[in-house]
């Protein structure tokens, strides 16, 4: 009997889907970098917008795609090759092989 939804994933199609998900993060953080740098040397000072700081939301974001990314070098380094990984939907979202369904 199987309880619960459980998916299984070869560690190849694991590990094409990890790498992909690396090189998003690692693009977007860089994109939020260029974006944040543009702003500085332009002069954007947070007193100018009536929604914070411009600057520092891109930095946080950039930052965010880091963390993503690090996560994901490490999962992907790490996937034992020749193996069948079971999943669930928790483990789906987290990896970002499908969204987070609000009902």
């Amino acid at each position: 009997m199987i309880n619960g939804l459980h998916f299984d994933i070869t560690s190849q199609e694991l590990a094409e889907h990890l790498q992909i998900r690396l090189l998003h993060h690692q693009e977007r953080s860089a994109f939020y970098r260029q974006q944040a740098a543009t702003l500085e040397s332009g002069g954007a000072e947070a007193a100018k917008y009536t929604n914070g700081d411009p600057v520092r939301s891109l930095r946080t974001k950039e930052d965010e795609h880091i963390r993503k990314s690090q996560l994901f070098d490490f999962m992907v380094r790490h996937v034992v090759k020749n193996e069948t990984y079971r999943l669930s939907e928790s483990d789906l979202i987290s990896i970002e092989f499908v969204s987070r369904c609000n009902w």
